[in-house]
C-alpha cells in the first residue's frame, strides 16, 4: 500500500477539494467537476460522443468541458488513487462512474473507496473493489 503522501484523492469537486486542503493540507487531490446523476451517459470511457453528448447537456463549449474534466481523463495510472465520495444521489452516481472509468482504463491497482461526510470529512465507510 502507498504511503499517504503518495495517495491522490479524487474527491467530490470544488467544495470537497477546498475543505481537503483545510483539513488535510498535505493531501494531493484532484475534483471530479461533474454530476451523472443528471442527464444520460453512455459509457465510462470518455471518448468524443460522451464528451460531445455531456458538454451539449450543460451547455457549455466541448473545449470547456474538457478543461473541466481533463485532470479525470489524464489520470497517470501508474498512481494510487483514493475515491472519496459523500452519499448523496450525485457522488453515487460519481462514484460508480469513477470505479467504470478506471476499469475501462485498465487500472492495476486496488481501487480504494472512501465515503465520507461531505461537511467534515468523517469517513463513514471504506472499501476496495
Amino acid at each position: 500500500m502507498a504511503a499517504e503522501n503518495e495517495v491522490i484523492y479524487i474527491v467530490a469537486g470544488d467544495e470537497m477539494q477546498k475543505l481537503f486542503a483545510k483539513v488535510f493540507p498535505d493531501y494531493q487531490t484532484i475534483p471530479f467537476r461533474e454530476d451523472f446523476s443528471k442527464g444520460s451517459c453512455d459509457g465510462v470511457c470518455f471518448n468524443e460522443k460522451m464528451i460531445a453528448d455531456r458538454a451539449s447537456f450543460w451547455g457549455v463549449a466541448k473545449e470547456a468541458y474538457l478543461a473541466k474534466m481533463s485532470p479525470i481523463i489524464d489520470l497517470d495510472l501508474s498512481r494510487t488513487y483514493v475515491l472519496t465520495f459523500g452519499n448523496d444521489s450525485c457522488c453515487a452516481a460519481n462514484l460508480k462512474f469513477m470505479i467504470g472509468f478506471l476499469k475501462c482504463k485498465g487500472y492495476a491497482k486496488p481501487i480504494r473507496v472512501r465515503i465520507v461526510n461531505e461537511y467534515d470529512l468523517t469517513v463513514l465507510q471504506e472499501y476496495t473493489c
